[in-house]
């Protein structure tokens, strides 16, 4: 599911000073859970422990977190590398003198890449950093938590209603199938009788319920409509609780999909696959939506 998260935090530095970390993370909709952090050098020992905390509480999604620490007063944020100016510059030039051009000037220079670097004058994070980006981290994620929440209420309304037309289809598949039967004794007497018609043979009975015993057990679907019914109300009962579902729905929905292709296989009615084409259709929906679940 997707989400957005922000939150700040403050620290004391030396000298009494009050600073601050901004903790930015979102997410997109994913099966699997990946993950990807923006973070400064040095913070770089807290990212397993950032990971952990992540991975507690999402299972699903793609994950980019930000962290940005608020430079102390008086610090500089960038400073220039001069072996690279030098490079740069020298190889510059002697391409332009070859080419009969004009050398490039120091500001062109400083626009590439590597001249400008930013400084942290720390090798690592101190505790009150490290503690205050762990509490910004904590809140982002929960107002992440609370977007993907609301979201997934949406989601849950909107895939309930959806198996419930699922459920209902399958009644009417259920209901119609014996009519299918019945239909085609009739047909088939008919077309025997007309068939037959002044050619003196007369009708076998016992052949006439042999063929529609045999169209019978080919078109039966009661299995496939029951099996259908049970998980419609598996899949009810899982998105009505609690924690992560995403994984046991989307196994369900696949299996949705399975009997309403068997059905869709059996039925010899013109009503009835037009049934099944829209119960196909509502499981592949189905389907879409659950790999955003969590």
């Amino acid at each position: 599911m997707t989400g957005f998260g922000r939150a700040s935090a403050e620290y004391g530095q030396a000298g009494g000073e009050r600073s601050s970390v901004t903790v930015e993370v979102k997410s997109v909709n994913n099966r699997f859970l990946k993950t990807s952090y923006r973070i400064p050098d040095l913070l770089s020992d807290f990212e397993p422990e950032l990971d952990t905390l992540v991975r507690s509480q999402l299972s699903r999604g793609s994950v980019y977190l930000s962290i940005e620490l608020e430079k102390q007063k008086g610090e500089a944020a960038w400073r220039l590398n001069p072996e690279i100016i030098e490079a740069y510059f020298k190889q510059l030039t002697d391409v332009a003198r070859k080419l009969g051009t004009a050398p490039p000037t120091l500001v062109e220079v400083s626009a590439l890449d590597g001249v400008v670097e930013p400084v942290d004058s720390a090798k690592h994070a101190s505790e009150g950093q490290v503690a205050a980006v762990r509490k910004a981290c904590e809140q982002a994620l929960k107002a992440l938590l609370e977007m993907r929440r609301k979201e997934g209420e949406m989601l849950a309304h909107d895939l309930s209603t959806r198996v419930k037309h699922v459920a209902q289809l399958s009644a009417e598949v259920e209901k119609r199938a014996p009519q299918v039967v019945q239909e085609f004794r009739d047909k088939l007497n008919q077309r025997i009788e007309t068939l037959l018609k002044g050619s003196g043979v007369a009708l076998d009975p016992a052949a006439l319920v042999r063929e529609v015993a045999f169209f019978a057990d080919r078109c039966d679907v009661t299995e496939e409509t029951t099996r259908l019914k049970h998980h419609c109300t598996q899949f009810l009962q899982i998105i009505a609780g609690d924690g992560a579902v995403g994984r046991r729905l989307d196994f369900i929905a696949q299996e949705l999909l399975r009997e309403s292709n068997t059905i869709g296989s059996k039925a010899n009615d013109a009503h009835l696959i037009s049934q099944v084409v829209e119960m196909k259709s509502e499981v592949e929906r189905i389907k879409e939506q659950v790999q955003n679940l969590e």
